[in-house]
């Protein structure tokens, strides 16, 4: 059985599915602000619901950032401390790889956000009024992602993630340790 973890995006979703890549399971639930005290527990419930131990698994897929600070390093970490015990093999993706259509937009603060224009172009930390005037000049009418964001009434932001799509084409990898994805530094005073 493998297990995929976004809990990155609103809401949260854990995914089992089996080597033919069909799903076994699946919850989703809001998780914003308490990843530390909420994502262990709800993924061990989750686990025993499906009668189903971390050593049952054989791989573990994980949306590695970009994100906060606090909500990237405790998923990473959660993870890793799994895989040590556990010895399974680890696959991490970005969050901007859940997306197949751009632009992909990810709140990174209040006034900024994580923006990527298009496939081969880098992810960028955009001020809120950038994008909106970027979205503007180039008659943008779908972004990709979520954030909190006023981009006018001609400009929708589309949050649906095909997650059964998503796992039809994970590519394995053998990681043993998972390294999180920061794009900025975090705010820490």
């Amino acid at each position: 059985m493998n297990l995929f973890i976004d809990a990155l995006s609103s809401p949260c979703t854990l995914i089992l599915f089996d080597d033919k890549r069909q799903m076994q399971g699946k919850a989703s639930w809001n998780i914003k602000g308490n990843e530390s005290s909420v994502l262990i527990p709800k993924l061990e419930e989750f686990l025993k619901y499906n009668t189903l131990t971390f050593f049952d698994l054989e791989n573990i897929i994980v949306v590695n950032g970009p994100g906060s600070f606090t909500g990237v390093r405790t998923i990473v970490l959660m993870v890793n401390a799994i895989n040590y015990l556990t010895q399974k093999n680890m696959t991490s993706l970005s969050y901007f790889q859940l997306f197949n259509r751009y632009p992909i937009i990810k709140s990174s603060s209040k006034r900024d956000c994580f923006f990527q224009k298009h496939k081969d172009s880098e992810i960028e930390i955009m001020p809120n009024d950038k994008i909106v005037e970027y979205c503007e000049k180039n008659n943008i009418r779908e972004l990709y992602g979520e954030a909190r964001l006023e981009v006018g009434n001609e400009t929708e932001i589309l949050d649906n993630i095909n997650y059964w799509s998503i796992i039809q084409k994970i590519n394995f990898e053998s990681n043993k340790q998972l390294k999180p994805l920061y794009i900025k530094k975090p705010n820490i005073s």
